[in-house]
């Protein structure tokens, strides 16, 4: 009897034991797994509202209050989206070494950093073992717009003819018609029809001797020649080789009408607007989804001497013509450096630093 009692006295013991112990593992797999679950809300609220926020600074004061903005306004929420970040730190800086909060003004600044410092959760379990009632979880965001004068990725796969040969512009202004895939058609006779099948920025005599000067298989693509390659560049901006300001691009030859339009269509179904005309009224009224109409090129010198002077951005209409005999047009945004604004030919990226 007394070996009996000793035994059930060390089972309850045990029991006991183990249930302190399972208390406690159970509380690092709940308690752990809340604050996992934090830090990644809160790690996604400092991203978006860096990207959000780097996207206006214009080397401007408004971009600054535009920027904070951007970041204030985030609706991204934590604690299983129930509750909203307090305390967020909103940071400036021009070399990624010194930060202010309030600048004295825009220019020059290109980086924001968000912090978010202070987001307490409570702990229920882990609290058995001794450990604090409440698990600080907090996040820091870097981003920039970086400018890059080789592109290895994310160029559209054409290249407009410069109208001037200085940038950041090559003599386009916002709003012009340029010309991304040339007709087949521009080096027929009938000079009233050949500028009719122009876009038109490029109704002049000089655009269409600079075409008529190069290869007639040249249409303005740089790719490689196959429908494959030329439809992955278009749909989901992979290119098969590193784009270079000073360098020359490879101007694919072939027609390849069909290929053009129907991977243009597509690209243009990717987007959340797919037919607002006005490039002012679609970025007003767009989602928060990518533009997929916004494109960056590489402007070349001409056919003959095709140099890439630098990048731009246009903007891509809701229809192209599917006739071989007309072109394929987009409009002028401005150089790819926005939303900077500074002079250099080259193009900025909107990057993810921290």
């Amino acid at each position: 009897m007394r070996r009996t009692s000793r035994r059930k006295g060390f089972a309850l013991l045990a029991t006991a034991v183990s249930v302190v112990v399972i208390m406690g593992m159970l509380g690092l797999v709940i308690d752990l797994g809340i604050g996992y679950v934090a830090k990644n809300e809160v790690q996604a609220f400092t991203d978006a509202a860096a990207l959000a926020g780097a996207q206006k600074l214009d080397n401007t004061t408004a971009g600054i209050t535009s920027a904070k903005a951007a970041v204030t306004n985030n609706v991204n929420k934590w604690y299983f989206g129930t509750k909203s970040f307090t305390g967020v730190v909103t940071e400036f800086s021009m070399d990624r070494t010194v930060w202010v909060v309030n600048p004295g003004s825009g220019a020059s600044y290109r980086y924001i950093r968000v912090t978010a410092p202070t987001n307490s959760i409570s702990t229920y379990f882990m609290t058995v073992l001794g450990a604090p009632q409440t698990m600080n979880v907090s996040a820091r965001s870097m981003a920039g717009i970086q400018v890059r004068a080789s592109l290895p990725e994310g160029v559209f796969p054409f290249a407009p003819f410069a109208h001037g040969p200085t940038g950041p512009d090559f003599g386009y202004a916002k709003g012009d018609q340029l010309t991304l895939l040339w007709p087949s058609s521009v080096q027929a006779s009938g000079t009233a029809q050949q500028m009719n099948n122009l876009c038109l920025s490029d109704r002049n005599q000089a655009s269409l001797d600079l075409v008529q000067a190069g290869v007639t298989a040249e249409r303005g693509f740089i790719q490689e020649s196959s429908a494959a390659a030329l439809a992955a560049a278009i749909e989901d901006d992979h290119m098969d080789y590193t784009v270079t300001v000073g360098q020359n691009v490879n101007l694919t030859g072939g027609v390849k009408t069909t290929d053009v339009y129907q991977s243009m269509e597509d690209r243009i179904d990717q987007d959340s607007d797919p037919n607002e005309p006005n490039y002012d009224t679609y970025i007003a009224n767009h989602q928060s989804s990518p533009t997929r109409r916004v494109v960056i090129v590489p402007i070349i010198l001409d056919h003959v001497t095709p140099t890439v002077l630098g990048f731009v951005k246009v903007f891509l209409p809701a229809r192209q013509p599917h006739s071989p005999n007309k072109s394929k047009c987009a409009t002028y945004i401005g150089p790819a450096n926005l939303p900077t604004g500074n002079g250099a030919n080259g193009a900025n990226l909107l990057r993810l630093l921290e």
